[in-house]
């Protein structure tokens, strides 16, 4: 059967159920939530909030248990990597630079890693051969940028002893709480698990994806036989998720203020998250790039191949149309 035919099958209602985070990344979906935007369609949009990573969204999707999942660019390649074109990408609606960030024990600061006007290099070189332990959640956007990071800069990483480094790993809940109790030495996460431990734990940044150039981007996934079931409700939603976008580029400071409540942190850390975040919904050349050096980072680029990646929107037209 196809990939949730099951879940679709029992589905005849009008209702979309849309799996995401309340952190960083996601806040299209929160700004759309908070100013009604959902409210306004002309069916029910049930949030099914889920915690640790876009993983956990993707992996509620093919359970069945939500229609769309929310999701930054290395579960939805995991994704395609596994079930092909059973699955949909519908567009992306962020861009970002500086979204994942590595935060070391204030502990090892001047005592082996170095890091008052340092270059990333040069901060690498204090990673080499120091068998310290990251904690990281499995198959996160985030564990694919940071081994990119360590790759660009010659630092080993396993999850057994023997490298550099010593990959943990961790979940939602366990990894900032890891981080407190000094069971990993790194933690290395998007917000706002970063932010969180340079706060109450006094964890001080020590690189991020920005240091290697390589944006990040956030999409909205289903399924085929979802997106067949309930293409209309689907093209609305999206459509919803503009609205949204729309809003957080013309009101700044209202959406820096709904997310920080939302997230439950500073507004100041809020915007931080936002200075290098281009909220727009699009599906075009600069997403499929992202997307598939991202396969290519993984080595699934023989099966999740670029033309893969730009076939897997069936939503190109509508989104042009939307900005007409």
């Amino acid at each position: 059967a196809a990939l949730g035919a099951a879940y679709v099958l029992g589905s005849e209602d009008d209702s979309l159920s849309v799996a995401y985070l309340n952190k960083s990344s996601y806040e299209a979906l929160i700004v759309a939530d908070k100013k009604g935007f959902f409210n306004e369609l002309d069916f029910e949009v049930t949030k099914h909030l889920v915690t640790g990573s876009g993983q956990d969204a993707v992996n509620a999707l093919i359970a069945g248990s939500a229609d769309i999942a929310a999701t930054g660019e290395g579960p939805a390649i995991n994704a395609l990597n596994k079930y092909g074109d059973e699955i949909v990408v519908l567009c992306s609606y962020d861009i970002s630079t500086g979204a994942h960030v590595w935060v070391a024990q204030k502990s090892l600061i001047g005592n082996g890693i170095d890091v008052d006007g340092k270059e990333p290099q040069e901060i690498a070189e204090d990673l080499k051969g120091s068998n310290y332990k990251v904690g990281v959640i499995e198959k996160s956007s985030t564990e694919a940028m940071f081994k990119r990071w360590c790759d660009n800069f010659g630092v080993t990483y396993n999850t057994t002893a023997g490298s550099d480094l010593q990959l943990e790993y961790l979940d939602g809940k366990t990894l900032t709480s890891a981080f407190g109790t000094k069971a990993i030495d790194i933690l290395v996460g998007s917000q706002p698990y970063p932010a969180t431990v340079m706060e109450s734990a006094g964890g001080v940044k020590i690189g991020s994806s920005e240091d290697i150039e390589v944006y990040s981007t956030c999409v909205l996934v289903t399924t085929k036989a979802m997106y067949e079931n309930k293409t209309e409700q689907m093209k609305a939603f999206v459509a919803a998720i503009k609205k949204s976008t729309d809003f957080m580029n013309a009101n700044r400071t209202e959406a820096i203020g709904i997310c920080a409540s939302s997230i439950g942190w500073s507004e100041a850390a809020q915007a931080a998250s936002f200075a290098g975040s281009t909220p727009k919904v699009a599906f075009n050349d600069t997403v499929v790039d992202i997307m598939y050096s991202v396969s290519e980072g993984k080595k699934f680029d023989a099966t999740v191949t670029r033309e893969m990646i730009s076939a897997s929107c069936p939503l190109k037209e509508y989104i042009d149309e939307l900005y007409a």
